[in-house]
């Protein structure tokens, strides 16, 4: 069983402990609090070389596409400060959630590329590149609705929401600038930075506890950040080159919350 899997089979024991036996829930009213989550983040880098184009310079591969993919997956942290809103409809209870997180952690690997030539740097070969993808911070909506767990004599939900992530993406290279086939010491590098921006859509579940006037949640959460695109354009060489980045995250957090 994947950890995809895994999360909506966790998923769905809350969502049908909850549904078999709810009764009455906290009284209705705004509240405020804190959040720490622990996520393993992952992402995938795609880059095309675009050798079509009329005036392509490639003494290799003119005519030709030449693709590559890498990826990688760490553990980051969030911190984050959240406000919302709790009613309730007979036995059930819902809530409205807006949050801001910072992140730390960022992935960070090598991408081999792609061509003829044992380096894959001369013009219209897909040049190996060192990349890395921070999360900076993020906001969102998140809504909820659930009932009591009587197994666990306490309170079960789920969760669907919507968030803004900001990310900082950087990649370097070296490789060939020039028409003709270049010598190693003729190699040039470069490095690009991109302000990436994610809208995600998040679902998950979670179980929370009130002690008077405090509740403390546990939460996992599956984040499909979506995709981003880049476009580099060396013109000279009559050269495209297209990257895409997919991300996506699943956490497992807690959170800390005082009724106003």
């Amino acid at each position: 069983m994947n950890a995809r899997q895994r999360f909506w089979t966790v998923s769905a024991l809350v969502c049908g402990c909850a549904v078999g036996s709810w009764s009455a829930l906290a009284d209705d009213g705004f509240y405020v609090g804190a959040a720490a989550v622990a996520s393993l983040y992952d992402a995938t880098y795609d880059k095309t070389v675009d050798n079509t184009g009329a005036t392509n310079a490639s003494m290799l591969l003119a005519g030709q596409r030449v693709s590559a993919r890498d990826s990688d997956d760490r553990v980051t942290t969030d911190l984050g400060l959240v406000a919302g809103y709790r009613g309730s409809v007979g036995v059930l209870f819902y809530s409205i959630e807006g949050d801001w997180t910072t992140h730390q952690g960022k992935l960070s690997s090598h991408l081999e590329g792609s061509g003829v030539t044992s380096g894959r740097n001369q013009v219209g070969e897909n040049w190996p590149e060192d990349w890395s993808l921070a999360k900076d911070k993020s906001y969102g909506l998140t809504f909820r609705i659930g009932g009591r767990v009587p197994i666990l004599n306490t309170r079960g939900y789920v969760l669907a929401g919507v968030r803004r992530i900001e990310a900082d993406f950087r990649r370097s290279y070296t490789g060939c600038l020039m028409t003709s086939l270049c010598e190693p010491q003729e190699f040039e590098t470069g490095v690009e930075f991109f302000d990436e921006n994610f809208n995600a859509f998040s679902t998950g579940a979670g179980i929370e506890q009130q002690f008077d006037r405090v509740t403390v949640r546990a939460e996992l959460r599956y984040v499909i950040h979506g995709s981003s695109a880049q476009l580099a354009l060396f013109n000279d060489l009559g050269v495209r080159v297209p990257t895409s980045l997919e991300a996506s995250e699943i956490g497992l957090g807690a959170s800390l919350l005082w009724a106003l």
